[in-house]
């Protein structure tokens, strides 16, 4: 049809990933726990994507541009586009994330991906249960009693050969001042600042 509308523009990329474990040749559009075309929203300019890594030098992928994209991407195609993107990246030693996990501002976020999307569930939110609990010495019994009052569940695809789901808990229900992951995102978070300000901007584009 002649029909047409507009959205706004909240980019991010859809695939994001590292190498697999014991030396497995996988495809990027099968997401897993090396990461992969799990899109997710939540990846986007301002997140921190912790992935393990599996073998040396991590082999670092992403890809598959998105400027909007409905939870679920339900037939497959969001509004895709090209992408002039800049990362910074970390060694993160003495942690290891057994699942995506993604830090912003506020929230905590563990992606799983299997079929069916029940199984996909059960990895983000028993992932999500065992960081929480490491990371501020709250038993398991407590930190699964507070994801269960607290935890939102995006869904991330539904259109992929496995299915994503992201457990997310707002930060403003969790024990303060607790330094995720080290305390790498503040970390990134500084670091992209500095980066970006010493950046020429971008000239306005024409007709815009």
């Amino acid at each position: 049809s002649d029909y047409g509308t507009s959205f706004p523009l909240e980019p991010f990329h859809g695939t994001i990933g590292v190498a697999p474990a014991a030396f497995e040749a996988r495809n990027v559009l099968v997401p897993e726990a090396f990461g992969g075309n799990m899109d997710t929203p939540e990846a986007k300019a301002g997140a921190t994507i912790y992935l393990g890594v599996n073998v040396a030098g991590g082999l670092f992928s992403l890809g598959d541009g998105h400027y909007t994209m409905g939870e679920g991407e339900t037939c497959g195609v969001a509004v895709e586009g090209a992408m002039n993107t800049v990362l910074t990246v970390e060694v993160v030693k003495g942690v290891f994330a057994e699942w995506p996990r993604l830090e912003n501002d506020d929230s905590i976020m563990v992606a799983g991906s299997y079929r069916p999307l029940e199984d996909a569930f059960r990895i983000a939110h028993t992932q999500i249960v065992q960081w929480i609990a490491k990371d501020t010495g709250l038993s398991m019994m407590d930190t699964y009693q507070l994801v269960s009052q607290a935890a939102r569940s995006r869904i991330a695809n539904v259109c992929d050969a496995n299915y994503t789901i992201v457990a997310k808990v707002p930060k403003q229900f969790l024990p303060k001042d607790i330094p995720w992951m080290n305390g790498v995102h503040q970390k990134m978070r500084d670091r992209g600042r500095a980066v970006m300000a010493g950046r020429p901007k971008l000239p306005a584009r024409s007709g815009s």
